[in-house]
């Protein structure tokens, strides 16, 4: 008896060209943190600087994240009556480095960690000497040792003055020079405050009033950023409350607010008996959460409509973990890193047609034992791998201004490929396609004449001609066809 394997019939796109549903007004950037293997010291670090400044991006972000607190921390013990503790050795470098990367682009500030001495905690939080030893319980406490905010808007105020206005005078009247005066597009209070120190919606508004007060007049341009909620749990109250103008203390601007999104495989009703599911089961999850996440957008921007229309949404980390986030010694499928780079691609394809001001693609570097999945870069050699190629790809191709055309993929779409035209502001016609399977998908394209650029990243990603309407989609393959 012979058994006949049936041929999937290849997708078909319709686009109507004329027909304009929206227009970009999305910026597409990334997110570095104070990672190790970004140090100057570091085999790779050259490699990974000139791979963010390759990207060009506006508003990529800085985050000095807690995980370090010899480096993220510029105050790590309280002032006595004789001296302070204020050190920006080991964070210079990366601020430096990273400002240089950007060559005068807007970038955008978080140095995310408040001093964890000025939470009350049952006594005091021990540091390792070793700068690159990973701190997950430095975040203790839910309570200010100051509950009027102040403290830590001083914190906040003397860093910034650090690296906006050359200096400071810091709590024993003595004056520190910097030399630096770098000005920054916007400025992030806080990073996850939602997780880290638990901090309710109520405290959270109360410290970010405190904090944009002080640093307001170091730059009159400089805007600022709310919430940088986690993806864990996206609780309305926090959008409730802090998007209310009558929340916030007279004058306090709210230009932007932030949240973020990861996929993972970590499930509820685990296939796996460690509570992962297996990676054959990695992409139906991935875009099943990546489905339900927008809908959370579409209810967290009704909430923005109401109450703060004027103010941005910022999504500015959107990623997938594998399996064990933390394992020193992850074992990760070669085939994830195209697969999140499809999730990606999609999401901002979806965040563009909703009207999301910002998309960051985290993050730059991670490595094993620091969520090495988010990771744009490979840890141990710096060179992009294909989550880092399928953002330059579409930096490469789409920018804010372009007009989206009417897409089709079918009555029913059809659930292998994600299809947008658009047309950019020179007049060019472009179609994005992303592969949302491991198999190669062949795709009927609108009319080609006379040819057109086919270029995708993906397992094997190439650049090439389309002759005729045909492309054919590598697994999990972003790709672009210019006519």
């Amino acid at each position: 008896m012979t058994t006949i394997n049936p041929v999937a019939p290849p997708a078909t796109v319709q686009v109507n060209w004329e027909e304009t549903i929206g227009t970009s007004r999305t910026t597409l950037t990334t997110h570095l943190w104070t990672a190790p293997p970004l140090r100057r010291e570091s085999p790779i670090h050259d490699k990974a600087f000139d791979a963010l400044r390759e990207l060009r991006v506006d508003f990529a972000r800085f985050l000095p994240w807690f995980s370090h607190p010899r480096v993220a921390v510029a105050e790590l013990a309280p002032p006595t009556a004789t001296e302070t503790s204020w050190n920006f050795e080991l964070l210079d470098p990366f601020v430096e480095d990273f400002v240089a990367a950007s060559e005068g682009r807007p970038i955008v500030a978080n140095f995310a960690t408040i001093p964890t001495w000025m939470f009350v905690t049952p006594e005091p939080v021990a540091i390792a000497e070793d700068p690159d030893e990973i701190h997950w319980h430095y975040e203790q406490g839910s309570e200010l040792r100051d509950p009027t905010c102040a403290e830590v808007a001083d914190y906040f105020y003397r860093l910034a003055s650090w690296y906006i206005a050359g200096g400071f005078t810091d709590e024993l009247g003595r004056r520190r020079e910097s030399g630096h005066r770098y000005r920054f597009a916007y400025w992030e209070v806080l990073c996850e405050p939602d997780i880290g120190h638990r901090l309710s919606p109520e405290t959270y508004t109360k410290l970010y009033d405190a904090v944009v007060t002080r640093l307001a007049p170091l730059d009159p341009d400089m805007k600022f950023i709310g919430l940088s909620l986690s993806h864990v749990h996206h609780q309305p109250e926090y959008f409730w409350h802090f998007l209310d103008s009558a929340n916030h203390a007279d004058g306090v601007r709210i230009d932007a607010f932030s949240y973020h999104f990861y996929a993972q495989p970590e499930i509820a009703n685990p296939f796996g008996p460690e509570g992962n599911a297996p990676s054959a089961h990695w992409r139906d999850i991935f875009f099943a959460q990546a489905d339900a996440f927008l809908d959370q957008v579409r209810f967290i921007d009704s909430i923005r409509r109401r109450l703060a229309p004027d103010t941005a949404t910022f999504i500015n980390e959107l990623g997938t973990y594998p399996a064990d986030v933390m394992n020193p010694a992850p074992e990760i499928p070669d085939t994830y890193w195209a697969l999140s780079a499809s999730v990606q691609s999609y999401l901002w394809c979806k965040l563009v047609e909703l009207g999301i001001d910002l998309v960051g693609i985290a993050e730059f570097m991670d490595y094993p034992g620091m969520i090495p999945g988010v990771s744009l870069l490979d840890w141990e050699t710096g060179a992009p791998n294909a989550r880092y190629h399928a953002l330059a790809l579409l930096l490469r191709h789409f920018a804010e201004g372009d007009a989206l055309a009417a897409t089709t993929t079918g009555v029913f779409p059809d659930p292998r490929i994600h299809a947008q035209a658009f047309v950019t502001a020179t007049g060019r016609r472009k179609l994005l396609l992303v592969n949302k399977t491991d198999e190669p998908v062949t795709v009927a394209v609108p009319e080609v004449r006379g040819g057109a650029d086919f270029e995708q990243v993906g397992a094997d990603g190439h650049r090439t001609t389309l002759a005729d309407n045909t492309a054919v989609l590598e697994a999990y393959a972003t790709s672009v066809v210019s006519y």
